[in-house]
C-alpha cells in the first residue's frame, strides 16, 4: 500500500505552496477585509500569476483541452490556496475558475468552442444555477422548467444562491442552469442549460447578504428567468439526463470543498499553536498548559484523518470509480472538522480572535455557509452514506 504522492503531485502541490507563500502571504497584513475591496489591479494580477503557474484546467482531460492531472491534483492546490487568506473567500479564484462543468467534456463543438475551452484558459466565469426557493438539496423537487419550442427552449423559474454575477470580482459570463423538461419524472426529468449573460428575461430579482460578508458567498441573490429564449444548441447534454451530470459536479466540487475545509483548518491551528507559544497568562505560556495542548492535539489529529479521508476520495474518482460514498464522506466530515479546529483557535486566542484583524471569525461563518451546507448539507450527505450503506456499497479502498 503505498501513501505517496506521485513527483507530479509532489510538483503541482509545491508549486501551489510557492504561489502562496510568494504570491499571497506578502499581502496578507494589508488585505482588505472584504474581498471585494481589494485593488482591481491586484486581483488582475494573482489571477494573471494563476495562469502562468498553469493552475487552470488541472482536473480536465488532455483530450478536452486540460492538464488531465486529475481531481487529486486539483485538491491539492486548493488545500494550500486555502491557507491564505487572500484566497481563503473565492473571490479572487473559485474552485469554478479552474474547471469547467465536466458535462461540458462531452458538449457539442460549438458548446467547446465557445464555454469549454474559455474556461479552461481563465477567460470565462459560470455560476452554478441548481438550488431553488423551498429546494436545496432536493433536487428532484425543482420547479424551474424548460420548454421546447422550435428551435428554442423557453426558461421560467427562480434560482437560488448565485453569486451576485454583476458585483465585482463575482462577475458571471454565463450560467449552467438546470429545469425540468419533462414533468412528473422527477430527477430523470432534469436538463442543463448554457445561459449567456445578459440574455433577456434574466434577472436578478432579489440580493441577499450572508454571514460571511467580504466572500464569495457574501452576497446571494436570486436570479429569475421569465421567458428566457435559449437556443436548442445550448442544451448541455441529452434532454433528461441532466442529474447524471450535476452529480458528477457536485462529487467533485465536494471533494474540492473538504481539501479547501482541511487547508483552512490547517491554517488556523498553526495560528492557534504560535499564539499559544506567545501568550502568558498568570505567569506561564498557554502552550505549557494541559488544556491548550490537547486542543492543539486535537485538532492536528482531526485535520490529518481529513486531509487521508479526502485524498482518498479524490484518487478514487481519479480511477473512475463511483464516489458518491466516499466524496460525501470527506465534505461530512472535513468540514465539520474544520468549524471545530476553527472554534478551538478563537478558543485559544480569546478575546483576540473575536476581531475582525484576526479572520478566525470569518473563516468560521465562511466553513458555516460554504462547507457544512453548500454543496449538499450535513444531513444531505449523511442521508448519501446511509443509503449506501443500505444498498451494501462495499467499504474497500
Amino acid at each position: 500500500m503505498d501513501f505517496a504522492l506521485s513527483d507530479d503531485e509532489k510538483a503541482i502541490r509545491n508549486k501551489a505552496r510557492e504561489f502562496v507563500q510568494k504570491e499571497c502571504l506578502p499581502l496578507e497584513s494589508t488585505w482588505p477585509l472584504s474581498d471585494h475591496d481589494a485593488p482591481a489591479d491586484l486581483v488582475n494580477h494573482l489571477r494573471k500569476k494563476m495562469t502562468e503557474y498553469g493552475f487552470y484546467g488541472l482536473a480536465v482531460p488532455k483530450e478536452y483541452g486540460g492538464q488531465g492531472k486529475g481531481t487529486l491534483a486539483k485538491c491539492l492546490v486548493f488545500e494550500q490556496f486555502k491557507q491564505s487568506w487572500v484566497l481563503f473567500g473565492g473571490v479572487v479564484a473559485t474552485a469554478a475558475h479552474f474547471d469547467p462543468h465536466p458535462s461540458l467534456f462531452s458538449g457539442s463543438d460549438y458548446q467547446k468552442e465557445k464555454y469549454l475551452y474559455p474556461t479552461i484558459r481563465g477567460e470565462l466565469n459560470f455560476h452554478f444555477c441548481i438550488s431553488e426557493p423551498g429546494m436545496g438539496s432536493d433536487v428532484a423537487g425543482m420547479k424551474t422548467k424548460a420548454v421546447k419550442k422550435g428551435d428554442n427552449y423557453i426558461i421560467n423559474g427562480l434560482k437560488r444562491w448565485s453569486p451576485d454575477p454583476v458585483r465585482k470580482y463575482a462577475e458571471a459570463n454565463y450560467f449552467i442552469v438546470y429545469a425540468v423538461t419533462d414533468p412528473g419524472k422527477g430527477h430523470r426529468g432534469i436538463s442543463i442549460f448554457l445561459v449567456d449573460a445578459g440574455t433577456p428575461g434574466v434577472r436578478v430579482d432579489k440580493l441577499m447578504q450572508t454571514l460571511a460578508p467580504g466572500t464569495t458567498l457574501g452576497t446571494v441573490c436570486d436570479l429569475a428567468f421569465e421567458d428566457c429564449v435559449v437556443p436548442a444548441k445550448n442544451l448541455l447534454g441529452k434532454e433528461n439526463e441532466g442529474f447524471r451530470g450535476g452529480m458528477t459536479q457536485l462529487n467533485r466540487n465536494r471533494i474540492v470543498i473538504a481539501m479547501g475545509a482541511v487547508g483552512t483548518a490547517q491554517r488556523c491551528l498553526e495560528m492557534a499553536t504560535e499564539y499559544a507559544k506567545q501568550r502568558v497568562t498568570f505567569g506561564q505560556l498557554l502552550s505549557e498548559r494541559q488544556a491548550i495542548q490537547w486542543m492543539l492535539a486535537d485538532s492536528a489529529l482531526e485535520i490529518q484523518l481529513g486531509r487521508l479521508l479526502g485524498y482518498h476520495a479524490a484518487w478514487k474518482l481519479d480511477q473512475g470509480v463511483d464516489v458518491r460514498l466516499q466524496s460525501a464522506m470527506a465534505k461530512l466530515y472535513c468540514t465539520s472538522m474544520a468549524a471545530r479546529v476553527i472554534d478551538n483557535a478563537i478558543q485559544v486566542h480569546g478575546g483576540i480572535g473575536c476581531l475582525e484583524e484576526t479572520r478566525l471569525g470569518k473563516a468560521y461563518m465562511f466553513m458555516r455557509i460554504g462547507g457544512r451546507i453548500a454543496e449538499g448539507s450535513a444531513e444531505t450527505m449523511r442521508r448519501v452514506i446511509t443509503k449506501c450503506l443500505l444498498d451494501k456499497w462495499p467499504f474497500d479502498i
